[in-house]
């Protein structure tokens, strides 16, 4: 099931060098990894690099699971990080829809020093948050 190969991607070693940050109060509230899903690897690579100048690892992780064929690794700076997450069209989502539960949406993930403390910070100013997986 896609669902749990998902949690898999979260957990794997990505590349170090990459992933360190110049500081934590540096980062904190800011976008540090963020999975973009594409079908056709070559040209969002060269739109993204051309538009925000973001680098690239030169060759992808291997296929996760059954939606995601291989992972891109990407970063602009010392502070953004992330992987393109390539798929088939039947894994493609523009928004949440209950009916494709694999499907993949962008997914950022903001650096916190406490999630619980910050979901509570976000409920108590009028967000709301669900469990997902």
């Amino acid at each position: 099931m896609c669902e749990e190969h998902l949690v898999q991607v979260h957990s794997i070693d990505i590349n170090i060098q990459h992933a360190k940050l110049t500081s934590i109060k540096e980062a904190l509230g800011q976008i540090c990894w963020l999975e973009v899903p594409v079908r056709d690897v070559p040209r969002a690579k060269a739109w993204y690099m051309e538009l925000f100048g973001w680098e690239f690892l030169p060759e992808p992780q291997k296929a996760i699971g059954d939606c995601v064929k291989s992972m891109h690794f990407f970063n602009k700076g010392k502070t953004l990080h992330g992987a393109f997450m390539e798929h088939d069209e039947e894994y493609h989502a523009i928004n949440n829809n209950p009916d494709k539960p694999g499907a993949l949406p962008v997914l950022p993930t903001l650096c916190v020093l406490d999630c619980e403390e910050t979901l509570a910070k976000a409920n108590a100013i009028g967000g709301t948050s669900k469990t997902v997986m």
